[in-house]
């Protein structure tokens, strides 16, 4: 990180050779499009280069990776979600049994309450969680990300899911 900080591209380079593979599954898992992950990364490690010299070594730099790109690809979901609404404001409402109107609401207002108690969660139970459901990583994979035991991510992410229990029992 440090050399990259000074301009240093193999130094990129390198950081891409080690990390790409996994970022490119956790991108995927997110995404769920492999050209959409492809470009999220490319995008990520533009961000990297760019941030090398903001590096903190608080957490590892795997561990820093995977939360740029986790949050790289729920803005990009974020951003795809409200163009998607946007245009289904537009539609007429479907008559062969998808969603109403009011359903279709419902889920948004939903959506962005979630998204909302989302970013109001403590960093590292947000970072578990994303981890977990939107990355699709075990507890084992989530504590090497985190420098945590899985015990520990067990314990964050039962945190995380009644918090939002709580916060969503209307």
């Amino acid at each position: 990180m440090r050399r990259m900080a000074r301009g240093d591209q193999l130094a990129l380079a390198e950081l891409i050779r080690r990390h790409q593979s996994r970022l490119f599954h956790l991108a995927f898992r997110l995404l769920q499009d492999p050209m959409e992950a492809e470009d999220a990364l490319q995008e990520v490690f533009v961000k990297v280069y760019n941030a090398a010299a903001r590096f903190k070594p608080q957490a590892t730099v795997a561990a820093w990776l995977a939360r740029i790109t986790a949050n790289h690809c729920l803005n990009r979901l974020r951003q795809k979600h409200s163009a998607d609404s946007l245009d289904a404001d537009d539609a007429p409402p479907v008559a062969d049994g998808g969603p109403t109107p009011l359903q279709r609401l419902e889920e948004q207002d939903l959506s962005q309450r979630l998204e909302t108690l989302l970013e109001a969660l403590p960093e590292n139970q947000r970072r578990a969680l994303i981890l977990k459901h939107f990355g699709g990583l075990t507890y084992q994979e989530i504590g090497e990300e985190m420098g945590l035991s899985p015990q520990a991510v067990d314990g964050l992410l039962k945190r995380a899911r009644k918090t939002l229990r709580e916060a969503l029992k209307d």
